[in-house]
């Protein structure tokens, strides 16, 4: 008895154990449930969070094609990327303008676009050569349509093809942009001090610029949408600036999209960092989706159509063209210029103008003015007055170059000013002027004196009078000949 008492008790711990067992495994069990359709409902609302983090950490990336694939670090910090891994630098063959804040801004705008929903107006900016430009989702939230409109005034058809509730950022894919080429992205963390320039369309007020500095980094706000790591910019934004791109101003690419602005303190934006959320928007740019616009009931395809050609745009796309000019001839490894040039003919002028401006030469500047505009139904001619400064690197003078040109301007087929044609009606180079006058002047106040030969027939007019005497007279002759030249006429009569 007394043993079994003994064995009792010790059966009933081991059934107690069994018991706390069975129960712990149906907790860890509820725990699994509950998180695995946690993850599953992040699926569903967000594409991009929990699969992209772990595929990451499974398989960290080396190149850059596996960015169009998704396989891309979390949404909200995208910092074990490197900005090798997400930049479209191997996509596009656009050279940034570096160090010059003019050929920046004329280069990015090409690039930048005002964007309108049925409820929003904000910008974004073309990354890839799909046509796929990225904003703000606060911008694209609840579009029932999306219009993008370029620097001509040009509007293009787009569909919303990615959108986060959590992160701040939306993709739209644009059709008509397909083959484009994009801005170059920097995912690289940027440093504090940095000069940044901001463009996009408050008060839709397309290309509007403002530049600052990043004076801080890592702020963090929580709203309808969650902020990290955010860059503190001294940068004004204003009412629809948000989605257009911070550019770093001395390397020429973009670094962060303008999302913030605050009330109380509106001398101060703030803009997500594009390695917080490359890896989410190449997911959805990897998407293949076809896109039927006929089904979108609510906008109408016909308004946009045809671009058209304007004066004011006119004049402000030769300008651009020659600020890109400008920053080629001094850089002297690539042509920015190459942009608005549409064919090989005009190119090879262009090309030809810019030779003409640095062979053999030093270059200094180059003035430009827009001396006319005439627009006619298929093509628009823009006349300018040129004058380039150079430095003769033998004689070490200043000469100037100048010209008037007559470019021939086409709309393309994604609705840009193209460039078909340039012409050259005249070309003044002051420095060919200059070496050719030296070599005629010296020569011909020589020649004179030796065809000034009467004074050497004198003596044939003293016959019959003696020597002595043509020595007195000749004595004489200096003093009334000394105001003609009197040095060369006594050595010729010598």
């Amino acid at each position: 008895m007394s043993e079994n008492r003994r064995f009792k008790p010790k059966k009933a711990a081991f059934k107690r154990l069994v018991v706390a067992f069975i129960l712990i495994a149906v907790v860890a069990a509820g725990i699994y449930a509950l998180v695995t359709k946690t993850d599953d409902q992040a699926k569903d609302n967000n594409i991009r969070v929990q699969n992209e983090e772990k595929e990451a950490k499974k398989e960290p990336k080396d190149e850059g094609e596996k960015d169009a694939k998704g396989t891309v670090t979390k949404e909200t910090s995208n910092e074990e990327t490197s900005s090798k891994d997400t930049t479209n630098q191997d996509e596009t063959p656009v050279n940034m303008p570096t160090y010059n804040k003019d050929a920046i801004i004329a280069n990015a705008k090409t690039q930048i676009y005002t964007v309108y929903t049925d409820l929003q107006q904000g910008s974004g900016f073309l990354i890839n050569n799909k046509g796929d430009i990225l904003t703000n989702a606060h911008v694209a939230k609840d579009a029932g349509f999306v219009v993008v409109k370029n620097e001509l005034g040009q509007e293009f058809q787009g569909k919303v093809i990615g959108i986060s509730d959590k992160t701040d950022v939306a993709l739209i894919r644009v059709p008509d942009l397909e083959g484009k080429n994009p801005l170059v992205l920097d995912t690289a963390t940027a440093k504090v001090g940095t000069k940044v320039v901001a463009i996009g369309s408050p008060k839709d007020q397309y290309g509007t610029t403002t530049e600052g500095v990043i004076q801080s980094i890592g702020a963090e706000f929580v709203d309808d949408y969650t902020y990290k790591n955010l860059y503190e910019i001294t940068a004004r934004l204003n009412k629809g600036s948000s989605g257009g791109p911070l550019i770093n101003a001395e390397t020429g690419n973009v670094i962060g999209i303008n999302s913030i602005i605050l009330e109380d303190h509106p001398e101060i934006g703030y803009a997500i960092p594009l390695a917080s959320v490359m890896g989410l928007v190449n997911k959805w740019s990897a998407q293949d989706i076809k896109i039927d616009f006929n089904e979108d009931t609510e906008f109408d395809n016909n308004h946009a159509d045809e671009a058209y050609f304007d004066e004011n745009f006119l004049k402000e796309s030769m300008e651009s063209y020659y600020v890109l000019l400008i920053q080629s001839i001094k850089n002297g490894e690539h042509k920015y210029y190459d942009t608005f040039i549409g064919n090989r003919p005009a190119m090879k002028e262009a090309d030809a103008m810019v030779s003409r401006y640095t062979k053999d030469k030093q270059f200094k500047s180059l003035d430009y003015n827009v001396t006319g505009v005439t627009i006619n139904k298929d093509y628009a001619t823009v006349t300018m007055n040129t004058v380039a400064k150079y430095v003769d690197p033998k004689t070490k003078k200043t000469h100037t170059i100048t010209e008037n040109v007559a470019y021939t301007i086409i709309i393309n087929d994604i609705g840009e000013y193209e460039i078909s044609s340039i012409i050259v009606n005249s070309s003044v180079d002051t420095g060919k002027q200059v070496e050719e006058k030296p070599v005629e002047k010296p020569t011909t106040p020589v020649e004179k004196p030796e065809v000034d030969e009467p004074e050497t027939e004198e003596p044939p007019t003293t016959d019959g009078k003696d020597d002595t005497k043509t020595d007195t007279e000749k004595e004489d002759v200096p003093a009334d000949t000394s105001s003609v030249d009197s040095p060369v006429d006594s050595t010729t009569e010598e």
